[in-house]
């Protein structure tokens, strides 16, 4: 992200405590998260690609980005 400050990760995790959150580190790296919706690409099934993945587990996709890109790339 230093040497491509507009990079965005993409991931996915199985939420399985709602206790638990990346919120925090977020903060601490000072970026952000956006959350996509499994229904864009139709992957809000209980089945996906014939396998039994996710199954019943709630699944998330985030793009990841650094939250101050746009005053980084004003002081370059």
């Amino acid at each position: 992200f230093r040497k491509n400050p507009c990079a965005q990760f993409w991931t996915t995790y199985q939420v399985r405590s709602s206790d638990w959150s990346v919120e925090a580190l977020l903060a601490r790296w000072s970026m952000r998260c956006e959350l996509v919706p499994l229904r864009a690409f139709e992957a809000d099934k209980s089945e996906l690609a014939g396998s039994r993945l996710p199954g019943n587990h709630s699944i998330q996709m985030l793009i990841i980005r650094i939250s101050f890109v746009k005053k980084l790339l004003l002081k370059m």
